[in-house]
């Protein structure tokens, strides 16, 4: 079969091409100016131009890529043979004719442009086959070969092309999303690949994303990321729980900053040191929760339920909010968690004023309900004051 393509009249007749399917393949490294002869010669005129339709890329796409024609006359390593032109110099085709970059965006490695290429920073071979060079049978054959592999299957998932609406699904790298394969204007969101933060997550969000993010995830660089590891810092209390060495709310968990959410409530008023007309020395954490010995704790952040609440004496009211402490001693109920109106922090709040009975169970002294007949017997300090023992002047 003679073949018309990018040799002129006189030499056609000497070119014999196997019948090989038009590729898609873009020839896109051939675009810079080349120190070339543009009158063709042997070739059709214009087959340096690449904004004709003479252009030899042009024409291989559109035949096959018959590269044996060019083999029989520059020779099988594309530098000269019989007719002692190099394929290879005059800046053109300098790695080689059968270079992976002549024909797929001339880069080492490839960089094609075409659909979302350039927004993925991964291997080749992650999502198609790499054939061996140029001349493995049917390589440039107008199909594009998917097979999905690599970091697509990451984690056990099972990953597939969809072809017809040119859409990946089931891939580590997108998690539960299916995004087009066309590129999209700007960049993608967290939320694109997974959610933010992701179902799999902790229970409690608390900042916006991607800035909440950042607080555990520091943002790797672009080669690590969904590189099939989860990049985290070990939070400490306060990053989940308020701020400060104390880590106590506010903010709740939730991101509630006022005591009247059961978040919040009353932990300043427990742990706060430097608050003013305190009653009391604080408590640690301990005295109410359940500590774990790391953030990572199993049953600490893959819980689903409200904070742990364990008292080693005494009980809380999750609806009445409020609990039943040695601290609070006989009251019950006992002072409302998220009650900031002051009224909580009266004496008689916490127990009678003056209490029925004593801590050991026998009747109190009739007194006075006031301090100064408080302070005729017991003594107060904030340091010592609800530590558990009764103080009693000298």
């Amino acid at each position: 079969m003679v073949r018309k393509s990018i040799w002129n009249g006189r030499f056609q007749a000497h070119i014999v091409a196997a019948a090989w399917i038009g590729s898609a393949i873009l020839v896109a490294a051939c675009v810079v100016e080349r120190e070339v002869d543009r009158d063709g010669g042997v070739h059709r005129e214009g087959f340096a131009e690449p904004e004709t339709a003479n252009f030899h890329g042009t024409s291989l796409r559109a035949e096959g890529y018959p590269l044996e024609g060019c083999r029989l006359c520059h020779g099988d390593d594309y530098k000269g043979g019989p007719v002692g032109f190099s394929c290879t110099t005059s800046g053109c085709h300098t790695s080689g004719v059968e270079w992976c970059g002549t024909c797929h965006q001339g880069a080492s490695p490839p960089e094609p442009s075409s659909g979302a290429h350039e927004a993925h920073p991964g291997a080749c071979s992650d999502c198609h086959p790499i054939p061996k060079d140029a001349r493995e049978p049917k390589h440039p054959s107008g199909v594009v070969d998917v097979i999905l592999s690599g970091q697509a299957l990451m984690g056990g998932a099972k990953a597939m092309w969809d072809a017809t609406a040119r859409r990946c699904a089931n891939t580590y790298c997108h998690g539960a999303t299916s995004p087009p394969w066309e590129p999209l204007p700007g960049s993608l969101e967290c939320s694109a690949c997974h959610a933010a933060p992701p179902l799999s997550h902790a229970r409690f969000p608390v900042d916006p994303a991607p800035e909440g993010c950042a607080s555990c995830h520091p943002i790797p660089p672009e080669m690590q990321h969904i590189d099939g590891k989860i990049d985290f810092i070990e939070p400490s209390c306060d990053t989940c729980h308020g701020k400060g060495e104390g880590g106590a709310p506010p903010p709740g968990l939730d991101g509630s900053t006022s005591p009247s959410a059961p978040g919040v409530g009353a932990h300043q008023s427990h742990l706060d040191e430097t608050l003013a007309n305190r009653i009391g020395r604080t408590v640690a954490c301990v005295t109410c929760h359940d500590v774990p010995a790391s953030a990572l704790s199993p049953g600490h952040l893959d819980d689903g339920a409200p904070a742990d609440v364990r008292f080693f004496q005494g009980s809380y009211d999750v609806e009445a909010r409020s609990c039943v402490v040695g601290c609070h001693w006989d009251k019950n109920p006992g002072p409302v968690w998220t009650d900031m109106s002051g009224a909580e922090k009266a004496c008689g709040a916490c127990h009678g004023f003056p209490p029925v009975k004593t801590r050991k169970g026998t009747p109190h002294p009739a007194s006075q309900p006031d301090q100064l007949s408080c302070i005729s017997c017991h003594s107060f300090e904030i340091d010592t004051h609800v530590d558990g023992h009764v103080d009693f002047l000298p």
